[in-house]
């Protein structure tokens, strides 16, 4: 793996971690880690619910991620409020923004490294 996608790897990870230690949405809670006198517990259905959005941000059909009726727009992400689809297909880059009422957040979907794309080989 490239210099560059391990950085943008290591830092979705942490992203994704800062989100799961900070959020307090109920669902399933799994184990808890001590860090500088604070407590993160870790949540299962919020975990799932990031993946869900990140798995939309890959959808081709941009009409249906518009309207999020997507084949992945549903589930822990029903109700979801798009604001704004980003497409830059010269540069390969794909990313939408809106509104989940039931996590109370904003959600910035950004698609990473698609297989076989000639920019991806470049890092």
């Amino acid at each position: 793996m490239g210099s560059r996608r391990w950085v943008a790897a290591a830092a979705a990870a942490m992203v994704a971690f800062l989100l799961l230690s900070a959020a307090s949405h109920g669902g399933r809670r799994g184990p808890s880690f001590n860090s500088n006198n604070r407590t993160f517990v870790f949540n299962y259905t919020l975990a799932k619910t990031i993946v869900e959005y990140a798995s939309a941000v890959y959808m081709t059909d941009l009409t249906a991620l518009y309207t999020w009726t997507c084949s992945r727009c549903n589930d822990l992400t029903k109700g979801f409020e798009i604001r704004c689809i980003i497409v830059d297909i010269q540069n390969c880059l794909q990313a939408f923004i809106g509104v989940d009422h039931n996590l109370n957040a904003v959600i910035v979907a950004i698609r990473g490294t698609q297989e076989n794309r000639f920019w991806n080989n470049l890092a």
